[in-house]
């Protein structure tokens, strides 16, 4: 079994700050390496780390076992191609590029090493989301009618010690955008319901947050068994909400990850069935790491494959193909 010694980390926002700690938490005989601009502000974490490097030729020789690259989606191509031909295993931050030519590039020459890479689509290592995949499965509600996602929220909540107009999240030139930046939904929905024969949209930024990218998107798709699926992205609405509504011939199952609970219902029945599940958001992203070292020490197959990673930067495309109002 090979052993993980050295990990680097490139990037170290609040996704990269959380796995650093995970990680020192999981295994901390592990060696964390971090690759950073050298523009980039002090993060007190750095003294967790063993070595920081602000050059890449200068990381790529270390002894590497792993990459986690949570850097901004726009950068994600380049630096995984550097560790390509190194064949280290890599974790990429959600989504897999910020665009399609550099997904299908990067997938390519994955395939063509056999690398292992898993996106980091945390919402797959939940306990409710799984349930409520159980739950769908069952087929208790009859023939599906209609889906209803959402996921609203407001981005200058997101993140409480900076600028979100200078984040990731606010700059095109960076993937940043709904689309982007809430793409878990694409991906559970494609996950959960695709794959998807047909895909529309409507894009909008409403300047309420003085952004160059939209904050808002509805999407309508229609997957292979003829069941609409109505998606709503937005970062610009106070009241947070996020919800999977799948209603059916015979009843429904709704999804809410806010309230963290699933609630259904049979035609059948007089009163709604609730299931409630413990709050605890980073017990997701410990899932998610151990499934990454997992796949590194065992062998094991990442359970998020590149086609379904380059499959969500397609149907982002496709939403993006439509004006920006």
């Amino acid at each position: 079994m090979k052993k993980i010694k050295n990990i680097l980390i490139i990037g170290l926002g609040s996704i990269g700050s959380r796995h650093l700690k995970i990680i020192k938490e999981l295994r901390p005989e592990i060696n964390i390496n971090l690759l950073r601009r050298k523009e980039s502000k002090a993060n007190n974490l750095e003294k967790l780390a063993n070595k920081i490097f602000y050059d890449t030729e200068e990381a790529l020789k270390e002894n590497l076992d792993a990459v986690i690259i949570s850097s901004p989606s726009s950068m994600h191509s380049n630096q995984a191609i550097n560790f390509l031909d190194l064949d280290i295993p890599i974790f990429i931050e959600k989504p897999i590029t910020s665009n399609l030519e550099d997904c299908l590039k990067l997938k390519r020459l994955a395939e063509k090493k056999n690398a292992l890479i898993l996106i980091g689509y945390v919402l797959r290592y939940s306990k409710i989301l799984n349930e409520y995949k159980k739950l769908i499965k069952k087929n208790l509600i009859g023939k599906h009618i209609y889906i209803d996602i959402k996921c609203s929220s407001f981005l200058p909540d997101w993140r409480k010690n900076i600028d979100y107009k200078n984040s990731v999240s606010s700059n095109y030139s960076l993937g940043g955008g709904v689309l982007c930046e809430l793409s878990h939904e694409l991906d559970y929905a494609n996950w959960l319901f695709g794959p998807f024969i047909e895909l529309k949209s409507i894009r909008n930024n409403t300047n309420q947050l003085e952004i160059d990218v939209e904050d808002i998107v509805k999407i309508i798709a229609i997957n292979k068994d003829k069941c609409l699926i109505n998606i709503h992205l937005d970062f610009c609405s106070k009241v947070p909400k996020r919800h999977c509504f799948l209603n059916g011939s015979e009843g429904f199952i709704k999804l809410d990850l806010i309230k963290n609970e699933i609630t259904s219902k049979l035609n059948i029945e007089k009163e709604v069935k609730l299931y409630k599940f413990e709050s605890n958001y980073n017990e997701m992203y410990i899932n998610q790491m151990k499934h990454f070292f997992k796949c590194i020490e065992h062998n094991v197959k990442p359970n998020i494959t590149l086609n379904e990673s380059s499959e969500i930067i397609r149907m982002i495309e496709i939403c993006k193909s439509s004006p920006l109002n």
